[in-house]
């Protein structure tokens, strides 16, 4: 009881701190579009600049054909025409294109509102359901959560991504049917599918990777229906220019952007093939503690928690709209300290995480690599994997 008691004061204030900075955040966005949608102040970047690429490359698709949103000849005029400065290109799959496409149809801010409110209505919806066990307290906390209105700023599908890999994991064990298919989904930027097999493998769901194969197949498929192969093979020979131009020698424009241990060591003069190398040191053994979670069966908060963490740890390439997946692992751990407390240096990482979003956004405007979230992920993969290990340790002991 008397722990409980030293916590209220503690949420009390973290509550407040929560409330300010969600307040800061709504009137930071309202400005935003004030000034540059209202009072056409274009000396800040564009509200939805990258679902102004995404409409502009729907238009495309329908005017020009689907292989020419690869094309600088067709995407720039109506990338100017939207406000946008300079050529931005379109490195997506024709599966991301075939779902933008619809959006295409409607004016730019219509759709733009639109995708805004789904974004907003399918995130929302996800972190409800794993929200259901979670002290209310701690609710205004994950509302602020700094990536959610990144995201919306920028119309990143940040939002999407997170709801397709949060439904799959909270109905994995109880509805495989939809768990496939919303791991499917993920087929508008596979990067972050990548581990999930592996998960489904060391978990023995069988079911749940012979859906999610199938619908991902049929979701390839429609967009070759619709698209066309030629939207294809443009993707396949497009994606090396893009490795080489934005990840690889992305510089000062984009490296301080990049949350990665890949970009990390570009950042501190390593080659390329370096680069890969301290990459990997940190991402493979991410893979294998997340498998290692997944074959022990751990507890379904730390399984998936590793698995969303891992995911962001493997990735050469990710930017700082991309951390607002990271709001998942900490309802998670919050959910698992009923299980087991969560010790102070604990407590001090999930804080880290919910402001990691924040600070890689500082790096990117400042065009500074000083981005510490490689080290909070990597913390927090540490935290989940102890909290595992130290559940098997004891359980035996009691036991005998």
């Amino acid at each position: 009881m008397s722990s409980m008691h030293e916590k209220r004061p503690v949420v009390h204030r973290l509550t407040v701190y929560a409330l300010a900075a969600l307040t800061v955040q709504l009137l930071a966005l309202v400005v935003w579009i004030v000034r540059f949608y209202i009072q056409q102040d274009h000396s800040s970047p564009m509200v939805g600049f990258d679902f102004a690429i995404f409409w502009s490359a729907a238009r495309v698709a329908m005017e020009h054909g689907a292989a020419s949103v690869f094309s600088p000849q067709w995407m720039l005029p109506t990338e100017l025409a939207l406000g946008l400065d300079d050529y931005s290109l379109w490195p997506y799959p024709p599966t991301f294109l075939l779902a933008v496409l619809p959006l295409g149809r409607l004016p730019f801010g219509v759709a733009l509102v639109l995708y805004s409110v789904l974004g907003l209505l399918v995130y929302c919806a996800v972190l409800a359901r794993f929200c259901r066990r979670l002290d209310r307290a701690y609710l205004p906390l994950l509302l602020a959560f700094p990536g959610v209105a990144i995201a919306i700023g920028l119309g990143q599908n940040s939002l999407f991504t997170i709801a397709a890999a949060g439904a799959a994991l909270a109905m994995i064990e109880v509805e495989a049917g939809l768990a496939g298919v919303c791991i499917a989904m993920l087929a508008i930027k596979p990067q972050l599918g990548v581990l999930f097999p592996l998960a489904l493998v060391c978990g023995r769901q069988w079911k749940v990777i012979g859906v999610s194969s199938l619908c991902t197949l049929a979701f390839a498929g429609a967009s070759v229906l619709v698209l066309g192969q030629d939207s294809w093979h443009a993707f396949v020979t497009f994606l090396p220019k893009f490795s080489r131009m934005a990840v690889e020698q992305g510089g000062r424009m984009m490296w301080p952007g990049m949350p990665t241990i890949f970009a990390l060591g570009r950042s501190i003069g390593l080659s390329v093939n370096a680069s890969y190398m301290l990459h990997g040191v940190v991402a493979v053994p991410a893979a294998f503690a997340m498998a290692f979670l997944w074959a022990q069966r751990a507890r379904f908060e730390l399984r998936a928690a590793s698995l969303i963490v891992a995911t962001l740890l493997m990735q050469p390439y990710i930017m700082f709209y991309d951390l607002a997946w990271l709001i998942l692992p900490i309802v998670l751990l919050m959910r698992d300290d009923r299980m087991s407390a969560l010790g102070r240096i604990e407590w001090v990482v999930v804080a880290a995480a919910w402001i990691a979003p924040a600070q890689a956004l500082l790096c990117a405007y400042l065009h500074r690599y000083f981005n510490v979230v490689p080290a909070v992920m990597i913390a927090l993969l540490v935290i989940v994997v102890r909290r595992h290990v130290a559940t098997t340790a004891v359980v035996p002991a009691y036991q005998s």
